[in-house]
């Protein structure tokens, strides 16, 4: 598990918050699961910390994981693992994501690796990026993918995650643990202590939008079909802006004191969150919440992502992946 260090990263802020008793999911996806809330467990791959998850377009699941590399579970058989570790010099895993051309990127401790062959080989793809303590990786709509950092900002790429460029003109804040980006391709990025900044320019500039976010810690990010922005927060809850950024509002009595470490939007607008006490959801853009943890026997949950079946993936922090039946 990572510490506190030179750089403070998301999963520093993870093993804080469970020392206490804290990826990064940020997608959009379609379908809903709301009126499903058992869970059932997925076999595997790993009773470790599940950090990342992503669906690529063939319905296969891949996962990140603290200690094990990636694994994945194809479509046709969802409950059997295999691991997808070739050309990985490191076991740690915190986010993975996936091109519109099927290429996976995945954040490591050691940089980011990049798959052109469903994860088969991995490659080290660093040139430019000068801080390879990657937390979040995140493709826009327009095909440019960003990269948060622990401790050297933004970094974005215009080729497929060949080159990378870091861009933090007006972004005090290095310390970078969470990406959203809208349909417009306005960039939102979270901070630990800074709070929300945002770019309406691909992020050649950033600017701090902070007005009404009462916790600046910012763990996870989301944005819905309706271009609402919502920010998870470390032992906060979950904020709402319908303005893009300049102004938030705190709409969680239920979860206003938890760490939410994933946020993921379907497209009719419910909204799931992960959190140290398992998983929550909301049709109500925020508003009530609604805990949906039957099956869950592990409550701490790290990512999120929705398949093409429209099944919820919860990974956990000790006890693998589940998912909604």
């Amino acid at each position: 598990m990572r510490t506190f260090l030179a750089a403070l990263s998301l999963l520093a802020l993870v093993s804080m918050t469970l020392v206490s008793m804290t990826l990064v999911s940020m997608t959009l996806v379609s379908g809903s699961v709301f009126a499903q809330s058992s869970w059932e467990s997925a076999n595997g791959p790993y009773p470790g910390f599940i950090y990342s998850q992503v669906v690529d377009q063939s319905g296969n699941l891949f996962v990140g994981t603290g200690g094990r590399g990636i694994f994945v579970a194809d479509k046709s058989d969802e409950n059997t693992w295999h691991e997808r570790n070739s050309g990985l010099n490191t076991t740690a895993v915190y986010t993975i994501a996936v091109t519109s051309s099927g290429t996976l990127l995945a954040g490591t401790d050691e940089g980011i690796y990049r798959s052109e062959d469903s994860g088969n080989n991995w490659n080290p793809s660093n040139n430019g990026l000068s801080s390879t303590f990657i937390n979040t990786i995140v493709v826009s709509p327009r095909g440019t993918i960003f990269v948060a950092t622990g401790g050297g900002g933004i970094f974005r790429s215009a080729d497929n995650g060949e080159n990378w460029e870091q861009v933090n003109s007006g972004l005090d804040a290095l310390v970078t643990l969470s990406i959203a980006i809208d349909g417009d391709g306005i960039v939102f990025v979270g901070t630990d202590g800074s709070g929300v900044f945002r770019s309406m320019d691909n992020g050649d500039s950033w600017n701090r939008v902070n007005e009404g976010l009462l916790n600046t810690a910012v763990l996870s990010l989301a944005v819905d079909a309706a271009g609402t922005v919502y920010a998870g927060t470390r032992g906060g809850g979950v904020f709402r802006s319908g303005n893009r950024g300049d102004e938030w509002s705190r709409t969680n009595h239920a979860l206003q004191t938890r760490s939410v470490y994933s946020l993921v939007c379907d497209q009719s607008r419910n909204l799931y969150a992960g959190t140290e006490a398992g998983v929550f959801v909301s049709s109500t853009q925020g508003e009530t919440w609604s805990a949906m943890n039957v099956g869950l026997t592990n409550p701490i949950v790290l990512s999120l992502a929705v398949d093409t079946e429209s099944q919820l993936a919860a990974g956990t922090g000790g006890a693998g992946v589940f998912r909604t039946r």
